[in-house]
């Protein structure tokens, strides 16, 4: 009985600490914003910011290119976490930056 009860706590701690660690390396990615610039080209753009992105198609050959964090929730008893969405989303007009938002980050 104490084997199973010692080989669920170590997998949900490995859980854990993945979790952790994938949400910390995303959140990096997203910091990255900043060293992005208006008038960037959206190759240098992307080389900067990495992959896992979505892309709108816009209005006036404009698109949205978008990094997210969704939101997530732990809890434990009377204790809760929270974490809300963190995005960033960048706005490029014929294959240059032009406006850069983020979100939570």
């Amino acid at each position: 009985m104490y084997q199973y009860i010692i080989i669920i706590s170590a997998i949900m701690i490995l859980l854990i600490i993945f979790v952790s660690y994938y949400s910390v390396k995303k959140q990096k990615q997203l910091q990255r914003y900043i060293d992005v610039r208006i008038g960037m080209s959206v190759g240098k753009m992307l080389q900067i910011m990495g992959s896992g992105y979505n892309v709108s198609s816009l209005k006036n050959n404009r698109q949205k290119y978008e990094w997210r964090i969704n939101s997530s929730s732990y809890g434990y008893k009377n204790a809760r976490f929270y974490s809300g969405v963190k995005k960033v989303d960048i706005l490029v007009k014929d294959g240059i930056v032009e406006e850069i938002k983020p979100y939570n980050v």
